[in-house]
Formats: C-alpha cells, sequence, structure tokens
C-alpha cells in the first residue's frame, strides 16, 4: 500500500514526466530504466521500460504492461484521472519489487514492466461513458510498450467504463494468444482469491475486444491491445466498479484497488518465474491448432471492404 499511495502522489503533478518517474525509480533501488519521449503534431507521452532482474537469467521472464490512454487530461479537467490506474499499478510493482530485493527477497525470474507517462491526453466518445485517448496510433503504442522478451503479459488497465463486471474490485480476464481465448488458469483464480479476500471476478471478452483498435470496431477498451503485437499469452488485470466511469473522470483512482491489483501481478511473477503457473495448457494449445488451425490473423485489420476472399 506504501507503494501505491507514493506513486499516486508522484503522478498527481502536473509537471510528472518519464524522468522524474524514472529519477524516482533509480533512487528506490537496482533497476534499469529507460525513457523513450515520442512527440508528433502537439501530442507527447513518455515511454518507460522497467527490468527488474531476477535471481535466474534462464527463469521465464513476466511483463507486467501498464495500460492507459493517459495518466492526466489538462487542461480539460485538473488531477489524476481514472485512466491512470494501469501505471499506478504498474509502477508501484517496480517500486515494491525493489523494496523486496533491498530486504532479500528476490524473485527468481527478470519482471519486465512498462507503462507510459502523459499527463495531457485527450478523450473520445465512448459508450455508456467517455473514454481517454491514446496519444499516438495503438499499434504504434504496442511497439513501446510491449518487450519482445516477455514470455507472458499481464495487461493492467481501468475498465469501469462499462456494464459488464457491476461490482469494485480486480477482475481478470480469460488468456489471449495469436488471436485465441483460452481458460484462465485455475492457479490464478486462486491467487486473485487470495490477495483480494473475495471470490475472484473474471471479465468477459468478446472476439473483437482482442483484435486491434484500428480495424475500427467496437473494444471494452484497450486492455487487450498488447495482444495483437505478440505471440506471448495475455491476461488482462482490470479495475472494475459498481457504476459506469469515465475514463477521464477524477478522484476515481482507489488504493485498495491498486494494492489488490499490485499484490495479485507480484505474486503471479513468483510463481511464474519459478514455472508453477504457465498461462496455458501446451497440449491443449497443439490440439487447437492441429484441429482448427491458427487465429493469428486476428492480430491484424483483416480485410478491408470490398476484398476478395
Amino acid at each position: 500500500m506504501k507503494q501505491v499511495i507514493d506513486t499516486i502522489e508522484l503522478l498527481s503533478s502536473a509537471r510528472v514526466d518519464g524522468e522524474t518517474v524514472a529519477g524516482a525509480l533509480r533512487a528506490a533501488g537496482d533497476c534499469e530504466v529507460d525513457v523513450t519521449r515520442l512527440e508528433r503534431e502537439g501530442a507527447c507521452t513518455d515511454f518507460l521500460s522497467i527490468v527488474i532482474r531476477g535471481a535466474d537469467d534462464s527463469a521465464p521472464q513476466l511483463g507486467i504492461v501498464g495500460r492507459l490512454g493517459g495518466i492526466g487530461a489538462r487542461p480539460a479537467v485538473t488531477g489524476l484521472v481514472s485512466d491512470s490506474d494501469g501505471a499506478v499499478v504498474a509502477i508501484s510493482a517496480a517500486f515494491k519489487l525493489m523494496a523486496m530485493q533491498r530486504q532479500g527477497d528476490m524473485l527468481p525470474g527478470t519482471v519486465r514492466i512498462r507503462t507510459h507517462i502523459c499527463p495531457r491526453a485527450g478523450t473520445r466518445p465512448h459508450h455508456p461513458v467517455p473514454m481517454m485517448r491514446s496519444p499516438f496510433p495503438m499499434r504504434e503504442m504496442m511497439s513501446h510498450e510491449v518487450d519482445p522478451l516477455m514470455q507472458a503479459i499481464l495487461s493492467v488497465d481501468t475498465t469501469r467504463g462499462n456494464r459488464l463486471v457491476n461490482r469494485r474490485g480486480v477482475a481478470l480476464t480469460p488468456v489471449a494468444r495469436q488471436g485465441w481465448l483460452l481458460r484462465i488458469p485455475e492457479t490464478m483464480l486462486d491467487v486473485m482469491g487470495w490477495v483480494s479476500g473475495e471470490l475472484p471476478m473474471t471479465l468477459p471478452l468478446t472476439t473483437q475486444d482482442i483484435t486491434p483498435y484500428e480495424n475500427g470496431l467496437w473494444h471494452v477498451n484497450s486492455l487487450m491491445q498488447p495482444a495483437i503485437v505478440t505471440g506471448a499469452p495475455v491476461v488482462g488485470v482490470a479495475l472494475t466498479a459498481q457504476t459506469t466511469v469515465p475514463g477521464c473522470a477524477t478522484g476515481v483512482t482507489n488504493a485498495v484497488d491498486a494494492d489488490v491489483a499490485m499484490r495479485f501481478c507480484i505474486e503471479v511473477a513468483k510463481l511464474y518465474g519459478q514455472g508453477a503457473l504457465p498461462f496455458y495448457d501446451e497440449a491443449e494449445w497443439q490440439a487447437l491448432q492441429s484441429r482448427y488451425g491458427s487465429m493469428a490473423h486476428l492480430q491484424t485489420v483483416g480485410r478491408t471492404e470490398g476484398e476478395g476472399q
């Protein structure tokens, strides 16, 4: 909780940028932090790449992607917006992992964390409530947010602007891999129940939720967009609410829910690095491929109107 609160305070500034966050991370412990600024046609954001080494370089490497349009929508609104949760959880997880290392608890596997810092993002219409607009096209954002060395990914995002999950907390999605939606591992549901102290919640997905934004179809939000650029399995970690909340609303960030999501990510990182929590069953995956073939075309925009079969 300390790391979550510190991160919320760090990101609540109108003057925060990637270098500010990177400086705080470097001062907190042993990590590799790179900042990449993307600026074009009045839009700007700073991508953060954080690598926290594990004890075994050969152990599986988990990715945590803090997914969001922006942490703020200035000057239209003042303060940290609901959409900031992805960045809050990802950055606080980095702070917590380094605090654990300082106290002698090093995870077996390397954890790779990506997010971006944009305090002046725009908004866009979306039913039932407006959402934050990504500062750049989604596939370009994903090229910075997904590390090719991530062998499995937890994508964390605010998911309060829907009527699919009508309860406050943290919900998990099915596993998305190369156009397929696969079942949630039982151990992952166990972990969510342990860290939340409640029955695990799940977020239903449609096939179009795991297709690229640029196809123009409806998506619940950008939670699953990392799945369009990687062959690694992706699980969405969605922060939810009982009511529908706009992504650009302020005063929404809940430290308790962010803490649950952060602790879930760290517990999964522990087990995944030990080889004790595979994101999918390899035999079932091979059976799906042999029986039904590849669904990787769903990671593309597909055929446009007027194109032949």
